[in-house]
């Protein structure tokens, strides 16, 4: 099912040219503030947010500030934010990191809105579409989940972009 999943994704974003990202996880402290930070990276000059459904103003746990910060990602000031509908109205495209999340964001948005799960976008053979929280959890952990975010946002970007994903 992945590789068919993943071709209707990369259509839809590809087809919504997407010019403001919203990424969302529960907390908004460990996944979707780097994967915002990569997005941000590899579409400039196109706005990317992230939000969480959990209470603002936390910061990212020491682990996701330092292995963030090896892949380019700075996430010592990030604060979480808590998501509005308001923020879903803003979004073009919204990234969530599981299907709770997805029905969650599907029942305060409107119709229309374009909400894809950051798992489907991975370029290789995958266990599962959710990309796991790290929370709590060792640095190897960490880097294991933000490699996979990584490529996902990557491919995500390649289509938003319009190009093919090896970059030619």
């Amino acid at each position: 099912m992945h590789p068919s999943r993943r071709r209707q994704a990369l259509r839809r974003v590809e087809a919504a040219e997407p010019q403001r990202v919203l990424v969302m996880c529960l907390g908004n402290i460990c996944r979707s503030p780097f994967a915002a930070g990569v997005l941000a990276r590899d579409l400039p000059g196109r706005e990317v947010r992230s939000a969480g459904f959990l209470e603002s103003g936390r910061p990212a746990p020491r682990e996701a500030v330092s292995v963030g910060a090896e892949y380019g990602v700075n996430l010592t000031t990030h604060r979480s934010m808590q998501v509005s509908p308001e923020a879903i109205t803003w979004a073009d495209l919204v990234l969530v990191m599981d299907g709770r999340q997805a029905a969650r964001v599907e029942s305060i948005s409107a119709a229309g809105t374009l909400i894809e799960r950051l798992g489907d976008f991975d370029p290789g053979p995958i266990d599962t579409r959710t990309v796991i929280d790290p929370i709590e959890r060792d640095r190897a952990f960490f880097a294991q989940v933000y490699d996979r975010i990584e490529a996902c946002c990557e491919t995500v970007a390649h289509a938003a972009r319009h190009e093919p994903e090896d970059g030619s």
